[in-house]
């Protein structure tokens, strides 16, 4: 029987939970959720509990360097020291495969983040482009609109105004006459 190496690396939920992006009650509540629908962690922190998806990928990227940097102290040392192991058994190419695994979980997830924020960083281009171009629209009209006035400030297009004037006398009633 061979042993599964651990990779230590700190669960996302923890990572955000040490940010202060989520509480513990929280995060036990998104937990249930991912169970009960089988969603990722992630997507239901994003959807539910405010977490942003930079946020998320922040941890998603501090989670992976962390088991990244354990999983490669881990087999550079079983590299360099067999007989140094403690429990004397070699690992077997199944216990490899679930340490690859793992490390592909994650892997997904962070790319998952990763995609998920391209798509918004479009829209938000699109959507800014969409508002650079009304600003230079505005900017046109008030450039236009500034160079119909002539130099005393009135517009030359401008009709003048008539002014009120009273077709009779007197129409307002007087205070005690009524």
């Amino acid at each position: 029987m061979s042993v599964i190496p651990e990779i230590p690396y700190r669960r996302i939920g923890t990572i955000l939970v040490e940010w202060d992006l989520v509480t513990e009650g929280q995060l036990e509540q998104a937990l249930a959720e991912q169970e009960q629908t089988g969603r990722l962690l992630g997507e239901v922190l994003v959807s539910s509990y405010g977490v942003s998806r930079v946020d998320l990928a922040d941890a998603l990227a501090e989670q992976w360097q962390e088991a990244n940097r354990a999983a490669t102290a881990a087999v550079e040392h079983n590299a360099l020291h067999p007989a140094d192991r403690e429990d004397g058994v070699e690992p077997d190419a199944g216990a490899e495969r679930l340490v690859e695994a793992d490390l592909r979980v994650l892997l997904d997830e962070a790319e998952a983040a990763r995609a998920e924020l391209t798509v918004r960083t479009e829209e938000l281009s699109r959507r800014l482009a969409t508002l650079e171009t009304l600003v230079v629209g505005v900017t046109q009209a008030l450039e236009e609109l500034r160079a119909t006035r002539d130099p005393g400030g009135t517009a030359a297009s401008q009709v003048p105004t008539p002014r009120r004037t009273r077709s009779r006398a007197g129409t307002r009633p007087r205070a005690g006459t009524e």
